[in-house]
């Protein structure tokens, strides 16, 4: 009953965790999505009413070098938002109770095996006869030691 608890456990945390990281990247796309529309948008309109009201007091030159800093400032902040978004605390908090769920499944699962094991030679006959051999616990403990012991 555990492992299941413990699997239900890892899929919920992976789902927060899912949903968080489509959370943040919607984010990141709706920021690069008003940097590109506020590009365009300087570009067209900022551009022209600018320069036709910086053309009558400065050279067309440093009229047009003035908009272009302007745009590459106002570009390099939304490209920061854009790309400086981090994961939260909750979708870094459900990925490490995912990963300890997932530990945990395993060393049931590791538990789950040994129990099998130990049935299934509680539950197996002798096949000879004439050889006694220890019934109950002394002989399940004397089998699992064997077989832990094989496997090294």
């Amino acid at each position: 009953m555990r492992t299941v608890e413990l699997a239900k456990v890892a899929a919920s945390a992976e789902a927060l965790r899912l949903r968080r990281v489509a959370h943040r990247q919607g984010m990141r796309a709706a920021y690069g999505a008003g940097a590109g529309v506020f590009a365009i948008a300087i570009f067209v309109l900022l551009h022209v009413v600018a320069y036709n009201a910086m053309v009558p007091r400065l050279s067309p030159l440093v009229a047009s070098l003035i908009l272009l800093a302007f745009d590459v400032v106002v570009a390099a902040v939304l490209g920061y938002l854009a790309l400086s978004n981090k994961p939260d605390s909750v979708e870094d908090e459900a990925k490490m109770i995912r990963q300890q769920a997932i530990v945990e499944l395993r060393k049931s699962m590791t538990v789950m095996a040994l129990a099998g094991e130990a049935t299934g030679m509680m539950l197996r006959r002798p096949r000879s006869v004439t050889v006694v051999k220890p019934r109950g616990t002394v002989r399940v403990a004397g089998e699992l030691a064997a077989r832990l012991l094989a496997r090294r």
